[in-house]
């Protein structure tokens, strides 16, 4: 809970105890005054949401009980007394078991040294049809949010989401506030800055790493995440037009389709999110041109990267064999899919994965045809991984104790996972041990840099992480041996 929720709930549950109290009764008019002063500044400075309704909904009766006369109370109203303290109470407990089930969590803070800005676009590639609408012949169209290195500012501190983005169980996000500066000017110093693609999961949403792809921002990258309209869980185009997933995962039913069927599926719609990198790239590009752009020189496009979460990740690698601008990518916790063998041979790559501790290995002989399928499309994915890393060089990052949602902000937006999920490390660690690989990467395929983290023969900074490397056309060079931090 946030600081102005826990002192009007500690206020509201003291009028309430006053109230009940002969030798504390005349503190409940003030305490309740109090309370009001408290709740008109949690509700205009930090927003209110639907987890404190019950409280307020207890305030409103604890206001109107005090504004009865004397008379009332003493006359009309006396055994009423202790029932609305009682229910005050309850409605304040209710408040705070609710924010404990689904928190207004808060995002960890950037590690680097510039500000964060952040500004959502709205892009149209007139060049491409979009076969997912409903009107034939619509053009391709695009939310994009971009985090970046700012100057400091009075701006507003932006929402994890917008209200028209969000559901009514997750509208509170929409006073869930961030650590970057919405509409912040760009900084002045130290450009111009590396551009980044970002992807969110199938169904995603390109807020789900906000946790990441700030960090970077404050390490001097442009970051770009890519709403990918149709497959996001919601996008919200200008007039308000708002698109939900609703395909289904019919078609992505092990129990329904072959291995080879899904494979179909997920390479043509990987086919859409890499010309969708490639318009957001070329997009920028003409903006750092554009002497009217809020980007005008401050964007280095020619030193890309591309980042995403499971299959945003195999768009980050697939986008290489077609863009020689990306200069690196990251797959965090995601299968591999398309032609990942057509890429320069300086365009290394980087692979993420959880283990976690339950997984234990299956009998082929007991396997359905649902198993049996994911079994032979994660073997593919092993070898073409590996063929990979062989031949272009980068890393396998194997994480253990963790789980595919842990590479996202959902450890935070889920706390319960503690219980359901035991032995899972904490989702500040993983979230920690995620933002120093990927800076690292980053920092040494994009801007030269040496970061001991990376260097062969260097131990592993965690000790749940185990890393191994490869140069071009070689075996694994070195497997790092994890130690105790």
């Amino acid at each position: 809970m946030r600081l102005f929720e826990i002192i009007l709930i500690a206020t509201l549950l003291a009028a309430a105890f006053a109230q009940r109290t002969t030798s504390a009764a005349g503190w409940s008019r003030p305490l309740t005054v109090l309370a009001v002063l408290v709740a008109l500044w949690h509700i205009f400075h930090e927003g209110t949401h639907w987890q404190m309704f019950p409280a307020l909904a207890g305030l409103v009766l604890l206001i109107a009980w005090q504004l009865l006369s004397a008379s009332q109370l003493a006359s009309r109203y006396p055994a009423m007394k202790n029932g609305v303290s009682a229910t005050v109470a309850l409605f304040s407990i209710a408040t705070v078991g609710l924010s404990l089930l689904i928190p207004m969590f808060t995002l960890p803070k950037p590690t680097g040294t510039y500000p964060v800005g952040t500004r959502i676009i709205y892009l149209k590639d007139s060049s491409r049809t979009e076969d997912a609408a409903t009107t034939p012949g619509m053009p391709r169209e695009l939310m994009v949010q971009i985090w970046y290195p700012a100057d400091p500012s009075n701006h507003h501190l932006a929402a994890y989401e917008r209200s028209v983005e969000t559901s009514l169980l997750t509208s509170y996000r929409s006073v869930l506030w961030t650590n970057s500066k919405e509409d912040a000017p760009v900084a002045t110093q130290g450009g111009p800055f590396p551009v980044l693609l970002f992807n969110h999961a199938w169904a995603g949403r390109r807020t789900q790493d906000t946790f990441l792809t700030e960090d970077l921002a404050s390490h001097g990258y442009v970051v770009a995440s890519i709403e990918h309209t149709y497959n996001a869980s919601r996008a919200v185009l200008p007039g308000g037009r708002v698109i939900d997933y609703d395909d289904g995962d019919s078609l992505l039913d092990f129990r329904l389709h072959s291995a080879k069927e899904i494979l179909a599926t997920w390479n043509k719609e990987l086919g859409k999110w890499v010309a969708d990198e490639v318009f957001v790239l070329n997009t920028l590009q003409n903006e750092n041109l554009d002497q009217n752009s809020p980007w005008y020189g401050h964007l280095d496009t020619q030193r890309a990267g591309a980042l995403g979460h499971s299959f945003g990740g195999a768009a980050a690698i697939q986008v290489c064999s077609v863009d020689a601008r990306i200069q690196s990518a990251v797959n965090l916790d995601g299968w591999t899919f398309g032609d990942i063998s057509k890429r320069a041979a300086n365009q290394p790559s980087m692979f993420l994965y959880g283990i976690a501790t339950t997984n234990q290995p299956k009998d082929p002989t007991t396997s359905g045809p649902a198993e049996q399928a994911e079994a032979e499309l994660n073997a593919v994915d092993q070898k073409e991984v590996e063929d990979s890393l062989k031949q272009f060089g980068g890393y396998k990052v194997s994480i253990s104790n963790t789980s595919h949602m842990d590479f996202t902000d959902h450890p935070l937006v889920s706390p319960w996972r503690r219980w359901t999920r035991p032995g899972h490390i904490l989702p500040a660690r993983i979230h920690t041990i995620v933002r120093t690989y990927v800076l690292a990467f980053f920092d040494q395929t994009i801007r030269g840099a040496k970061p001991q983290l990376l260097q062969s023969g260097a131990p592993a900074q965690f000790r749940e992480v185990q890393i191994e490397s490869w140069t071009p056309e070689t075996k694994a060079v070195s497997s790092l041996t994890p130690t105790t931090p």
